[in-house]
Parts: C-alpha cells; sequence; structure tokens
C-alpha cells in the first residue's frame, strides 16, 4: 500500500516552501482546504483526477507525489515501477473489499428473510401475519421522525446518506469521506428520534387505551396497536443502524 503518512508529510513541506496555506493550495486546484488536510495528515490520497493540478502547483511529477519524495534521474524508473505495482494492489484489494461487502448485503438479506419467515411460523401462518400490519401506525413513526430530521436540519443529509450506500461510486473519492461521516451523523440522529418516535406514538396509544376501559373489547386492539408502533420503529432503526454501518466503513475506505 503506498505510504499516504509520508506523501502527506510531503505535500505539506512543499506547501510550505511555496508559502502556502492549505486553503490558497485547496483554491489552486479545486478542493476544499479540509481535504488538503486529511491529505497532510496522512489519512488519504489526492484522487486521480486532482493529482495533476496538484503536481503543477508543488513542481512535482506524479511519480514523486506517488513516492513522498524527490526522485534523482537513477532511481526514478525503479520507483515508476513499485509504485504502478502497489497501485495495481491497492485497485486489487479494493475490488476484495468491495466483493466483501456484497457477500456481507447478500447474507443480511438472506437473514432478513429468514427471519421475516420465522415471525410468520410463529404468528400460526400467513393469515396471522395481518395482526403486525397496520399502517396508521407506521405513518406516525415516519411522520414525526420526518418532522424531526426537519426541524434539526438533517433532513436532507439523511435521505443522502441512504442513497451514498448504494449510490457510492457518483461521488469522487475526495468528497466521499466527509459526505459520508456528515450523512452517518444525520443517520445517527435519525435512529434516536425513530425510537423516540415510536415511543411517543405508544403513550398516546396507551392514553387512549386507559379512556377506554368501559369498553373491554377495544382494549386488546388498542395495545396490540401500541405495540406495533414500538415494533415499527425498532424494524426502522435496525435498517438505519445497517446503513450507518455502510457508511462507517465508506468513511474509512
Amino acid at each position: 500500500m503506498l505510504d499516504q503518512t509520508k506523501t502527506g508529510m510531503f505535500i505539506c513541506d512543499l506547501r510550505k516552501e511555496k508559502g502556502l496555506t492549505q486553503k490558497q493550495l485547496a483554491d489552486e486546484i479545486g478542493v476544499s482546504d479540509k481535504t488538503v488536510s486529511k491529505w497532510e495528515n496522512g489519512r488519504g490520497m489526492p484522487d486521480t483526477s486532482i493529482m495533476p493540478d496538484l503536481c503543477r502547483v508543488l513542481e512535482i511529477n506524479i511519480n514523486e507525489l506517488l513516492s513522498g519524495e524527490h526522485l534523482t534521474t537513477e532511481n526514478y524508473n525503479g520507483k515508476a515501477e513499485d509504485n504502478m505495482v502497489q497501485l495495481i494492489k491497492d485497485s486489487e484489494n479494493e475490488k476484495k473489499r468491495e466483493k466483501g461487502r456484497v457477500i456481507g448485503t447478500v447474507i443480511g438479506l438472506i437473514l432478513l428473510v429468514m427471519f421475516l419467515y420465522i415471525i410468520v411460523i410463529i404468528s400460526g401462518g400467513v393469515g396471522q401475519v395481518i395482526w403486525f400490519i397496520d399502517a396508521p401506525s407506521l405513518f406516525a413513526v415516519l411522520g414525526i421522525q420526518l418532522i424531526g430530521l426537519a426541524a434539526s436540519g438533517q433532513f436532507y443529509n439523511f435521505f443522502r446518506g441512504i442513497k451514498l450506500t448504494f449510490a457510492h461510486k457518483s461521488v469522487s473519492s475526495e468528497e466521499l469521506p466527509a459526505l459520508a461521516q456528515r450523512s452517518a451523523d444525520a443517520i445517527g440522529l435519525g435512529i434516536k428520534i425513530t425510537i423516540l418516535a415510536g415511543a411517543i406514538s405508544s403513550l398516546i396509544g396507551f392514553v387512549l387505551t386507559m379512556q377506554n376501559l368501559s369498553v373491554p373489547e377495544a382494549i386488546g386492539p388498542t395495545l396490540a396497536v401500541c405495540v406495533l408502533t414500538l415494533f415499527y420503529a425498532c424494524l426502522i432503526a435496525l435498517f438505519l443502524y445497517v446503513i450507518k454501518g455502510l457508511l462507517h466503513r465508506l468513511c474509512e475506505n
């Protein structure tokens, strides 16, 4: 694997030699100063689309950038071969990680289907599954969740996080970590709001149940709706935890 720390220190030293701040260098090549800071701290490599402009500003070549040092004529060719080998290895490792993510997702879906099948069996067959379906309860949880996200200003980041999980290749590798982190934070907030939404809806249901104690036949269905609301909230939170985990993995990669 290419030495990101060495390359980062090399970029930092060259930037200072040029008398540039991180902000000035970032403006020169069309990225944010946070991205430059990430490079210099060894937490990422410049995207291939950025490398030519970065090398132009720092007055080095791409081979020196990847090596993290100035190269003499004697060792230039050897370093070029080493860098090429490392790039190929990194590409192969990324393909393996991508394959692992796909396999993990498939296994997760299989386990989910098995879980739902077990619920159907335990509940007494397909005919009894209808007792687990209550659209108003689901809409109540989702409604409170969306209101909470909108009020907190995380509505856009929340849905972008879900989209980013399944379509992250449409985002450049320079922007991906920061976007994934903001989206993961929004998803985390969404999880908390979802659980609170389930609890609030259930409490409202219990209050209504107390008001209908004089009608015994209504107590059972009302309590069932209360429990279903919390059940839906837990299922949604479980799904969001999976999304959050995938976003954290994108941040790390």
